[in-house]
């Protein structure tokens, strides 16, 4: 079966899921007790793989208990499941209502009970005391209306007096509230039948028991839709839940994890290493008396044949762990060795580069999950793992961001196999190739657990995990190729891509297409970025304004061979101004007429007008357009809003451009393609 949606209810902080559709491979993002961990474990239940069914005292919504508990068998995780061809001819061969079946929709309960409906819909009433009833009265009917043949009325007179007065005994003897059993019909069936002793007898009452058959063909389809039902169950997926607390110690003492099973088994960290002694097949009660052997005399021929059988199981249990791992985890070769030593089990790891062996816990924490991960997974959905699904929550949490992305890669390969679902708060584990398969899980205002399937929740926190994906892989694919000129900000890349295009547009030179711009979204980011540049040695070149550059980030760009002339360029050497932007490369008039298109108000002959000389040690214009802006209005100039009516106008009238506009702007890419 593959699970196509699911759905949890009245579950803890859950109200109700909706649908959630999911497919081999989903991810569930939320920030915590969003309620991720919830919906895992109610979904589990469906059929879980340690057999732990729900309990209503623990995952009821609290606040709803005392009110609502007992009021009804309150259903909580349903799945709708695809049927393969296979199952598809089974359960036709089972019932014939299911026929055209290609799909069921399984509900379990608090309780533990399931209900299951059909698509396409099949039903059959269950036959019911008024049935059975129903049918008497209408034999009784039958037979007050019997006409005997010819010189055959007496015995046809007692026939029908003795089978009124047994049916009308039988009808007044059925439980209003009782269950009909198909030996009770069957038994009516035979007494009727039991008065007929000739042929034309057979042929006047037969009629009279067909609505009791119809009520036994009713009653063997019904069956037939319980077996089918009873398959169904038996052939749902395992769902094997995985959470941190079930990461394997290597070294575990015998007589304390006896104790502690025994004593405390809901102990966190217990299922796994009860898992690892049912995988090696080894009865604990034996092996607590086997490590005391080397207190016992040496020939003793029974415990040496205990010890050979024990060191024969751990063997075997090894080669076994080691062939399946290989297919799962794709990388090195590992080879793993379970040994016991006096009151201690050991995992002993290698591989196909290090033959040495070490400790479990002194390899990687991805080897160690994932090691964990899959035994729980083989052992506890037995020999028919492959219909198995599994439910990760949070998993990879301590790895490398790297590794963390390997684990999705990992999780994408074996979900072929098995269907996966995991959650995160984590944007390394979030595949944005496959945004199709994300399902964001956030708190509603409620406070009940919402998840969102076609939309994307307003709330922030919960997009924040997506948010900082997406930084990431704009972040790769900036630093993934080309020379780079790292600008301050977005505006900065505007104007110089629409005066790279005006100057092609006129027949001059621009920049080298090799040129990738980046801004870095502020001149304090200048720094991280430049040095993120050289470590993934890629050229770049910074070009900055004369304002608001940090002194800190000036001094240190030296120290990264980035200095003025050599990858550090400012405005102001081609723009005649010392805080000179962008924006003084343009002419005066030409800014103001933007300028008076976004604030038609502003009196901008209050610009003071001022000789070169003392220009050179004035910010730039755009800051006095700032600074006018805000005395004279009240309000913050929106300096992104004019760079953007600019660009435009550049793009429209290329030739409009003023001659030294020109020439200032080829000196400028003159410049950036030589640093670059």
């Amino acid at each position: 079966m593959q699970l196509a949606e699911f759905r949890v209810q009245n579950y803890k902080i859950i109200e109700d899921t909706g649908w959630i559709p999911v497919q081999n491979l989903t991810t569930f993002v939320g920030k915590n007790e969003s309620g991720k961990s919830a919906i895992f474990r109610a979904l589990s239940k469906l059929n879980s793989s340690d057999g732990e069914g729900y309990d209503g005292l623990k995952e009821f919504p609290r606040q709803r208990y005392a009110a609502e508990i007992t009021r009804t068998d309150w259903p909580v995780a349903s799945g709708r499941f695809i049927l393969t061809p296979d199952e598809q001819r089974d359960i036709a061969a089972i019932s014939e209502l299911c026929r055209d079946v290609h799909s069921v929709e399984v509900t379990r309960h608090y309780t533990g009970t399931y209900s299951i409906t059909y698509h396409p819909d099949v039903g059959v009433d269950l036959v019911t005391p008024p049935d059975l009833i129903y049918a008497i009265e209408s034999a009784i009917e039958h037979i007050r209306n019997l006409i005997a043949p010819e010189g055959k009325g007496e015995d046809l007179g007692r026939i029908k007096e003795g089978l009124l007065a047994f049916l009308e005994e039988q009808k007044n003897g059925i439980p209003i509230d009782g269950q009909i059993q198909k030996r009770h019909i069957s038994d009516l069936i035979n007494a009727i039948k039991s008065r007929a002793n000739e042929p034309w007898q057979h042929d006047i009452l037969n009629p009279v028991t067909e609505p009791m058959y119809r009520l036994i063909r009713q009653m063997e389809i019904f069956e037939g839709l319980m077996a089918a039902n009873r398959y169904i169950i038996e052939h749902l997926p395992k769902f094997v839940y995985f959470d941190q607390y079930n990461v394997i110690e290597s070294a575990i003492h015998i007589p304390t994890f006896i104790a502690t099973l025994k004593s405390h088994p809901e102990t966190p960290g217990l299922r796994a290493t009860h898992c690892l002694f049912r995988h090696v097949n080894l009865d604990l009660d034996q092996l607590d008396r086997l490590g005391s052997h080397k207190n016992a005399v040496d020939d003793n021929p029974i415990i040496r044949r205990q010890v050979d059988e024990r060191s024969i199981l751990l063997s075997t249990a090894s080669n076994l762990m080691s062939k399946k791992f290989e297919d799962w985890w794709g990388q090195r070769k590992i080879r793993f060795r379970y040994d016991i030593d006096g009151d201690y089990f050991r995992v002993w790891v290698s591989d196909d580069l290090d033959p040495s062996e070490i400790e479990l816990e002194q390899r990687s924490a991805g080897l160690q999950y994932f090691f964990s991960f899959y035994l729980i997974f083989l052992v506890e959905s037995g020999d028919a793992y492959h219909d198995s699904i599994l439910l990760l929550d949070e998993p990879g949490l301590q790895l490398h961001p790297t590794a963390q992305q390997h684990a999705v890669k990992f999780f994408e390969r074996i979900s072929h196999q098995n269907q996966i679902f995991f959650s995160t708060h984590s944007p390394f584990m979030i595949d944005l190739d496959h945004l199709d398969r994300v399902r964001t899980v956030y708190e509603g205002p409620e406070g009940t657990t919402k998840v969102s399937v076609s939309e994307w929740p307003a709330d922030r926190d919960s997009l924040f995990p997506l948010e900082a994906a997406l930084a990431t892989r704009i972040a790769e694919k900036t630093l993934s190729g080309g020379n780079q000129l790292i600008v301050e900000e977005t505006l900065d890349l505007w104007l110089l891509q629409a005066m790279n295009y005006a100057l092609r547009n006129r027949g001059k030179p621009g920049l080298s297409p090799e040129i990738r711009i980046t801004p870095a979204g502020g001149a304090a980011n200048l720094l991280p970025l430049a040095l993120m540049m050289t470590a993934h040695k890629k050229p770049a070149a910074v070009l900055l304004s004369g304002n608001n550059v940090p002194v800190g980030v000036i001094e240190k760009l030296p120290s990264m061979h980035l200095s003025e002339g050599n990858g550090l360029l400012f405005y102001s050497a081609f723009g005649n101004r010392q805080g000179a932007g962008i924006e003084d490369l343009f002419s005066p008039d030409f800014y103001y007429r933007c300028v008076k298109d976004i604030y038609p108000d502003l009196p901008l002959g209050q610009v003071p007008e001022k000789s070169p000389a003392e220009r050179n040690e004035e910010r730039g214009i755009a800051f006095q357009i700032a600074d006018l802006v805000e005395r004279r209005q009240g309000e913050h100039f929106e300096r992104w809003r004019v760079a953007e009516l600019l660009s435009d106008r550049i793009c429209e009238s290329p030739q409009n451009l003023d001659e030294e506009t020109i020439d200032r702007f080829c000196r400028l890419f003159e410049e950036i393609n030589r640093v670059s």
